[in-house]
């Protein structure tokens, strides 16, 4: 296995799997958190279903085999590039159907290394989101609405009632009140 990378709680390796580069990855032998492999393995059988993550393989012996993603972390990108409104709308898209998944990822307010934008076919960029470690089911997710609590750092809206539809969207989570936001946002 080839070392690639290293996190607070587990480290990553490529290896060959069925023919395929695949992500290995394992807890770190001096962390203390507890099932993060078991978590992100169910969460990312869960939210595959819906074309979101990279792809699972399997759980076994303390190692998850996942999809390998070639891509720039959003963070790298957004230093070099503009998010542009397509990947921006994509990445809400995902965030809308984990909160319809009542899924918390934890980490979308500051998603620098946990969505990675890859080149797509034939010039198209799409977004991954990775790590879903940390993910809880909650009866009311926060996804989209820390996403565009990101995007305000790096994306001047077209208007200033953003947070008052944010406020509207975190109580229903309705897809009209979600249409009125990326209105309000991109259009």
């Amino acid at each position: 296995m080839e070392f690639l990378a290293r996190g607070k709680r587990g480290e990553v390796f490529l290896t060959q799997y069925k023919g395929k580069t695949v992500v290995v990855k394992q807890v770190r032998p001096t962390s203390q958190a507890l099932s993060t492999l078991e978590n992100e393995a169910g969460w990312l059988q869960r939210v595959n279903t819906e074309h979101i993550g990279p792809k699972f393989f399997k759980l076994e012996e303390g190692k998850l085999f996942m999809e390998y993603i070639q891509g720039v972390p959003i963070g790298e990108y957004v230093e070099k590039h503009p998010l542009s409104t397509a990947l921006a709308k994509e990445i809400l898209d995902q965030c809308c159907v984990l909160d319809k998944l009542h899924v918390n990822k934890f980490e979308m307010h500051h998603p620098t290394k946990h969505i990675l934008i890859k080149q797509g076919k034939p010039s198209r960029k799409t977004v991954v989101m990775i790590d879903f470690e940390r993910c809880r089911w909650t009866e009311k997710p926060k996804n989209v609405t820390q996403f565009v609590q990101f995007l305000q750092r790096y994306t001047p809206f077209k208007e200033k009632n953003v947070s008052e539809l944010l406020k509207q969207y975190k109580e229903k989570q309705d897809m009209k009140t979600y249409k009125l936001l990326l209105d309000v946002l991109f259009y």
